[in-house]
């Protein structure tokens, strides 16, 4: 499911562009609008919006006739797992063609990565003039993907960000309070970052937001480790929220998992690697770091993979595998 540059054309003819759209994605709720009108005033674009997330099959299948050079991708990343899991599983092309984001959602952590940044608009218009001008194979970037399993017997759901201990009690600390507030995403963000950085230091009435319950981790090749952690993670981006990069480039896999022992202690060592540089170059007494193509997590604490949350299911690992890779367009 490679992508192959004779499906990507360049010259006089416009090539042909696909457009999935989430209407209720949090940006999109406001802004279809002028995403519309651009497409009605563009050449050669082709735009699905979803009635629902279960229409992602019906729009690729459709789009998979017409063959485009290029995927855009417009909601949050709920949308964007979404569409990649139908795209493994579903394979509605034989060819892949590149896929590329537009930020309609609240945290856009995977858009971001690839530089999607600011107004879905202005990304759109950037998008289409590269498309227009036969530079997306000069833009494409190979990505792995993490395909989650939580023992439930569906297919695996798809992302490029999972967490768990303190990463899910910062995603609901940050929606039921920064986000409540009212607050630009950015500003969301470094709040709940500065309320993780109290708990950590004992400070204030949520003392137990960086303390997971106990729980077993298995990253095949590099160990089995056990006990109770403020922070777990895998990702296959290269920078997540605030630019951080809480993990090492070092070792072979898809998979760039990290894990911080709980204690505040252990949190404070972690967070002053990741201003430093240390984080994954050196070892930080308390964290581990690791990469890999499998991570096996057994555990009762809440999980998340690209926003969404999920519940272990008793008696089972949540197990991640990332040996498998899509083309992306990065900005």
């Amino acid at each position: 499911m490679q992508l192959e540059n004779n499906n990507v054309h360049s010259g006089a003819q416009v090539p042909l562009v696909a457009i999935i759209s989430n209407p209720l994605s949090t940006t999109n709720a406001g802004g279809m609008d002028a995403i519309r009108e651009i497409v009605n005033q563009s050449a050669n674009v082709v735009h699905f919006e979803l009635n629902g997330i279960e229409t992602v099959d019906e729009a690729l299948e459709l789009f998979a006739r017409a063959n485009p050079s290029m995927l855009i991708i417009n909601g949050g990343d709920g949308t964007i797992g979404a569409v990649l899991a139908s795209i493994l599983y579903k394979k509605p092309f034989s060819i892949v063609p590149p896929i590329a984001f537009l930020p309609g959602g609240k945290t856009n952590m995977t858009a971001a990565d690839l530089g999607s940044k600011g107004k879905p608009i202005k990304v759109l218009k950037r998008l289409l003039k590269m498309a227009r001008e036969g530079r997306i194979c000069e833009s494409m970037q190979s990505r792995n993907l993490i395909e989650m399993d939580i023992g439930d017997g569906e297919l695996p759901r798809v992302g490029t960000f999972f967490g768990t201990a303190g990463v899910v009690k910062g995603i609901f600390w940050c929606r039921e309070n920064a986000y409540s507030m009212g607050l630009p995403n950015t500003v969301a963000h470094i709040v709940s970052t500065f309320k993780l950085l109290t708990a950590a230091l004992g400070i204030g009435k949520s003392k137990d937001l960086l303390v997971s319950d106990p729980m077993s981790i298995n990253v095949p090749g590099h160990g089995r480790m056990a006990g109770q952690y403020s922070a777990v993670l895998t990702t296959t981006l290269d920078r997540l929220l605030l630019g951080v990069r809480p993990y090492s480039s070092e070792g072979s896999g898809g998979l760039r998992f990290a894990a911080v022992e709980a204690g505040g202690k252990n949190f404070i060592r972690a967070v002053k690697g990741l201003f430093t540089g240390a984080f994954g170059d050196k070892t930080i007494v308390g964290t581990h770091v690791r990469k890999s193509d499998e991570v096996r997590v057994e555990g009762t604490d809440p999980v998340t993979l690209d926003g969404e949350i999920y519940h272990p299911i008793a008696g089972k690992p949540v197990i991640l595998r990332g040996d498998k890779a899509l083309s992306f367009v990065a900005l």
